[in-house]
């Protein structure tokens, strides 16, 4: 799970890294309530000049005008109002971090993030940060460094490291010991990435956080007291309704996966694809042969015919689509008859039946059993359905859905 900035600043401030003075405020006890107001007021006052800042998870917030700055008390109000009017995925901004606006001498980058090819983390740490920091990297690439998930990271290594990046005499203790803080943070908050962008070194020399990029391994978050309510701060900020819905298919339940990945597209054809690799060469495949996925996500790890059969429905409940495609490589542990009989009871619990294209491409355990279900129920219940298994490749699947979908809209 993603933590929201000010989420993700709370915890890197309990290992002690530094952030800026702030306030957080929201829409409900903002708007209509003037002690929420008079305490911003006295934070503008005490603080002279603020950073105002919508609290999504996304990039570019500036360029979105989901970032500004202010000095003035009812100038800023006209801001925060504002801001409150935006969208971001569909999807009013909620909630504000309001924040002193710090003397930037020097920006600096941090990211320590899982790396399947090392076997644990790794981090990357460059005297420049700040924002368009994926063009500066390409021209300065960040030091990195490996580190053991058993001896962890030893201060020697968190030196040489500062050294790499380019860092020297006072500054060499100070960024290493922020270096170690942070990785203590990401190991014992059971984080799957930890981005601070930037690191920057006020005109007191002191090192700030100055924005936090956090990811939490979803299956510890519930050994993390600090989270508390974050995961609904999360859904609120970044997810759509139809999201929010998929991963509570997946809450509580790890008979496999079926929602935790689930994105809500502009397009007609829906997708309920399997493996990770293989549905996104598929979504390739679709989007390259003119088609527009209505949706992303995937299922695998075996998941229940219950849990298929609630994505099913979830996915299929959208409006106006004119085609389906169910696709996926060959499986070695997936029981192909009970994930598509999981399909088929998606299917069967819709308010209406679908007359739409179905293009169903599976093979694995139980392959041809499954298949012959399909022909059957599909014939019972007057299904619009193709079927392929490993003979067919999957490319050509996509295009029979494209060509099928296409013919059944312009027949609509």
């Amino acid at each position: 799970m993603k933590l929201l900035e000010y989420k993700g600043k709370e915890l890197l401030a309990s290992f002690g890294i530094k952030i800026p003075p702030s306030i957080l405020v929201n829409n409900k006890n903002y708007v209509n309530l003037s002690y929420h107001k008079d305490k911003y007021r006295e934070f503008l006052l005490e603080h002279k000049q603020v950073m105002i800042k919508g609290q999504v998870l996304g990039t570019n917030r500036k360029e979105k005008g989901l970032i500004a700055e202010a000095n003035d008390f009812e100038k800023s109000l006209v801001i925060i109002d504002e801001m409150y009017k935006r969208v971001f995925n569909n999807v009013p901004v909620s909630s504000l971090l309001i924040e002193k606006k710090l003397e930037v001498v020097e920006e600096y980058f941090l990211a320590i993030r899982y790396d399947a090819s090392a076997k644990g983390p790794v981090i990357l740490l460059s005297k420049t940060g700040g924002s368009g920091i994926e063009m500066k990297s390409k021209k300065l690439p960040p030091a990195t460094q490996a580190v053991s998930i058993t001896t962890g990271l030893a201060s020697f290594l968190s030196r040489e490291l500062v050294k790499r990046a380019g860092f020297s005499g006072t500054e060499l203790a100070q960024v290493s010991a922020f270096v170690r803080s942070a990785y203590n943070c990401f190991i014992e908050s059971d984080c799957r990435t930890l981005e601070i962008n930037p690191i920057i070194k006020t005109s007191s020399g002191q090192l700030v956080a100055g924005d936090a990029k956090i990811e939490i391994d979803s299956n510890a978050a519930a050994r993390q007291e600090f989270l508390g309510d974050a995961t609904e701060h999360e859904e609120i900020s970044f997810l759509n309704e139809r999201e929010i819905e998929a991963r509570r298919i997946d809450q509580s339940d790890y008979r496999g996966v079926a929602g935790k990945t689930f994105v809500d597209l502009e397009g007609d054809i829906a997708v309920l694809a399997s493996g990770g690799g293989a549905s996104l060469v598929c979504m390739d495949a679709l989007l390259e042969a003119g088609g527009t996925p209505a949706n992303y996500t995937e299922y695998s790890g075996n998941p229940s015919r219950e849990k298929v059969a609630k994505l099913t429905k979830l996915t299929l409940l959208k409006p106006n689509l004119h085609g389906c495609l169910v696709i996926g490589g060959t499986a070695n542990f997936t029981d192909i008859y009970e994930t598509l009989c999981g399909f088929i009871d998606g299917v069967k619990s819709l308010p209406v039946l679908p007359k739409y294209p179905i293009v169903v491409r599976r093979a694995g355990p139980r392959d041809v059993e499954a298949f012959d279900m399909l022909r059957s129920v599909g014939k019972e219940i007057g299904l619009n359905l193709t079927l392929y298994d490993e003979t067919t490749p999957m490319t050509t699947a996509v295009q029979q859905i494209v060509q099928n979908a296409a013919k059944f809209r312009s027949s609509a």
